[in-house]
């Protein structure tokens, strides 16, 4: 078993598992939680991740949408599930579903785990059981299509899981929406990822709804995990059966041992202090039990829905208290007692603006120049010394779409000026550069603002390290070929004009972390370089087998092509 954590470092991460089988065969990938009010589909996933897999390949994304999950809502932003008919790219949500398009790209397979309301039932019974309900069923998007026999595959399933199902009015029941249908009921779903995976990939795709009015989350669970394992099985893969215990998933939920800030325990229902102007930091040494663990938040009651697990913070205004959150649940609410506070900083040489760029502490005079590098992350922090709610409002972007007050204080803001409005762009001395300002707007302050400056991000090279222990500077160039010896190449980082850390490769469709080893030998190796925090792709290079073109001092081997 492998794992990645896509978007490492965001507010958005996507933990993906996966495990190979002990013998060969197909690739099925298994999602749960991509809607926030839909946790047993996560639990499942995550408790699936534990399988022994006898045959085939399993990719599993057991939290694909976790801040819906923190907030226990179906979306933040929008409908995660509603973003794959293209390539969007104005939220996180759209940043993510990129990395699972790119995901199910290499399955054979696709199984999605969700949570309905009530009980589908193909004719009406009552209010709870209708055609307009999705909880207990399995759910495809066409009988048939592509040569895809979905409506074969899901009732042999139904046959041998159905009898074990108690009670039997808990049964399952193949609902197809006729996706495809120009009359559908469903068009919506034609943005689904279901649809995606059958109708561009032409693979098998289904939806296992258990019911949102079943309270015993432990029977969901069973029940949702005896439907993939035989929707796997079906479909070429077969894993032994997982190991979990009900009451470690149910502990697990109710508490979160090890949650500290600045050093000290969060413990419900106590306070505790902080001290104004000082750094907030929040860390976990969750205690797991032997099957489960849960992702873990903690908000700060001005700031919901910004996880400081993720991100530090500076104490400028302050805030009555923290709550810690595991998979959405509340579990720790603590009140927060504040240190006298300092004076406020004279303002006569005008404010100075507090900043984080990529996880590193700012400061910005009133009319300076914060230069950054397409995909950075910023967080706006405040004023320095300041004594007042503070707006501050970076034009052309949009913390909240639904509500646009102007107001971009405390938010990760990922900066991808095609994300921008171009109406804010400002004219820059630097070529390529883009411009925007940061104002602020705060009634009754001095008005001031600083500007934003984003240069593209560029890669030079590609650092290596051969067998010998020798330095390979490979240059990066999009669409080219590069001859190496062959042998083992450890990836060490690459020679860009931002963070290292801001960038990720891929080889063969797998991510490629630093100090992984790669094979040229044979076939030639593509790496692919994206942006790390909304996986744009910046080009391929392939890596063939070959000799040296020129041989450094020795220490050093630089390539050219």
């Amino acid at each position: 078993m492998s794992s990645y954590t896509f978007f490492q470092g965001t507010q958005y991460p996507l933990t993906v598992v996966r495990i190979r089988g002990e013998a060969p065969g197909p690739t099925i990938m298994v999602q749960g939680g991509i809607q926030g009010d839909e946790i047993c589909g996560a639990v499942t996933a995550q408790l699936l991740t534990g399988s022994r897999v006898l045959k085939g390949n399993l990719i599993v994304v057991p939290r694909a949408n976790l801040p819906s999950i923190h907030l226990q809502q179906r979306q933040v932003n929008v409908d995660m599930n509603r973003r794959f008919d293209r390539d969007y790219n104005r939220f996180y949500e759209d940043r993510v579903a990129r990395v699972i398009r790119h995901l199910l790209a290499e399955c054979d397979g696709f199984i999605h785990l969700h949570e309905g309301s009530g009980f589908y039932s193909p004719r009406h019974v009552n209010a709870l059981r209708n055609p307009n309900r999705y909880g207990q069923s399995i759910i495809v998007d066409a009988e048939s299509h592509a040569g895809v026999d979905l409506g074969g595959l899901v009732r042999g399933v139904l046959a041998e899981l159905n009898p074990t199902v108690n009670p039997a009015e808990y049964r399952l029941e193949i609902f197809d929406t006729r996706t495809f249908d120009p009359d559908t009921r469903y068009p919506e779903m034609r943005k689904s990822l279901t649809y995606y995976a059958l109708s561009v990939l032409h693979i098998p795709a289904v939806a296992v709804e258990v019911s949102k009015n079943i309270r015993d989350i432990g029977w969901k669970v069973r029940t949702q995990m005896a439907a993939a394992r035989l929707l796997l099985a079906h479909l070429g893969v077969e894993t032994a059966p997982t190991d979990f215990d009900e009451a470690d998933v149910l502990a697990a939920a109710q508490v979160a041992t090890g949650v500290r800030v600045n050093g000290s325990p969060l413990v419900s229902g106590a306070h505790i202090r902080l001290a104004r102007g000082a750094t907030i930091t929040a860390e976990s040494g969750v205690g797991t039990g032997r099957s489960y663990s849960p992702a873990l938040a903690v908000f700060a009651s001005d700031r919901p829905g910004v996880n400081l697990l993720n991100t530090p913070r500076l104490a400028l205004e302050s805030f009555t208290g923290l709550e810690v959150r595991a998979d959405g649940k509340p579990v720790a609410q603590v009140r927060v007692d504040w240190e006298a506070g300092r004076p406020a900083v004279s303002e006569s040489d005008g404010p100075v603006f507090v900043c984080w760029l990529n996880g590193r502490l700012v400061y910005v005079k009133n009319g300076e120049t914060l230069r950054a590098v397409a995909g950075d992350q910023l967080v706006i922090e405040g004023i320095r010394g300041g004594n007042r709610r503070e707006v501050l409002n970076l034009k052309g972007y949009t913390s909240s779409p639904w509500e646009n007050d102007g107001q971009d204080l405390g938010v990760e803001i990922i900066l991808d000026p095609d994300n921008f409005m171009d109406k804010y762009r400002q004219r820059s001395d630097a070529p390529g550069v883009v411009r925007y300002p940061v104002v602020r707007e705060t009634p009754g302050a001095a008005r001031a603002s600083f500007n934003l400056d984003i240069e593209p991000r560029r890669v030079e090279a590609l650092l290596l390290r051969d067998h010998f222990g020798r330095e390979v500077e490979v240059p990066f160039s999009a669409g080219s070929e590069y001859r190496l010896p062959e042998g083992e190449y450890e990836l060490l980082s690459a020679r860009t004009n931002g963070e290292p850390g801001k960038l990720m490769a891929t080889a063969g469709g797998a991510p490629v972390s630093e100090g992984q080893k790669l094979l040229v030998g044979g076939a030639p190796v593509d790496i692919t370089l994206r942006q790390a925090t909304t996986f744009q792709e910046m080009g391929t290079l392939t890596l063939a087998p070959g000799r040296w073109a020129e041989l450094a001092p020795i220490g050093t081997t630089s390539v050219v092509p």
